[in-house]
């Protein structure tokens, strides 16, 4: 099956293959073999090249991975996200992009922002109280704030959209 592996604003389209624990990856004329064991959930021991890698995935998403410890962002695309992306719709961005909604019911104790204002990626947007607990979300991607559709104090249900990111 063909993907499309992206990481560090470099791509590379290619084709995996298994056969009991070997994970074949072709990528133009160039084939990896890898032997790759389970050691436990989301993590594996991969031999490539006699060079033994322990990779582990993130249980909360596919796109970060660890190689011996060292945390990378990958983006895998699959045959139909290829074509959707042919035709003009590329769904991962729209996806990821920057509408924050709550993941469950809370309060919302403090908003940092206001519209119009600048956020990076990974800058704290707001807290939201839930369960005993105040929560900081960030910012998923970096640009302008587009809509905050709440207010400090304000309770939310799961699923209320708090603030777009365009």
């Amino acid at each position: 099956m063909k993907y499309e592996i992206g990481s560090g604003g470099h791509s590379i389209e290619v084709d995996f293959e298994t056969e009991k624990e070997i994970l074949r990856i072709k990528t133009g004329d160039r084939v990896l073999n890898l032997h790759a064991v389970k050691i436990q959930p989301g993590m594996y021991s991969v031999l490539l090249n006699n060079r033994s890698f322990v990779v582990g995935i993130d249980s909360n998403g596919i796109e970060r991975i660890h190689v011996n410890g060292t945390p990378l962002t990958v983006e895998l695309l699959d045959a139909v996200h290829l074509h959707l992306r042919e035709l003009g719709w590329d769904t991962q961005r729209e996806v990821k992009a920057g509408l924050i909604s709550a993941q469950i019911p809370g309060l919302i104790t403090k908003i940092y922002h206001t519209v119009g204002d600048q956020v990076d990626e990974g800058e704290p947007l707001f807290l939201i109280e839930a369960m005993k607990m105040e929560n900081e979300i960030k910012a998923p991607i970096s640009g302008t704030i587009q809509r905050i559709g709440v207010k400090e104090g304000q309770t939310v249900e799961k699923g209320t959209n708090i603030i777009e990111i365009g």
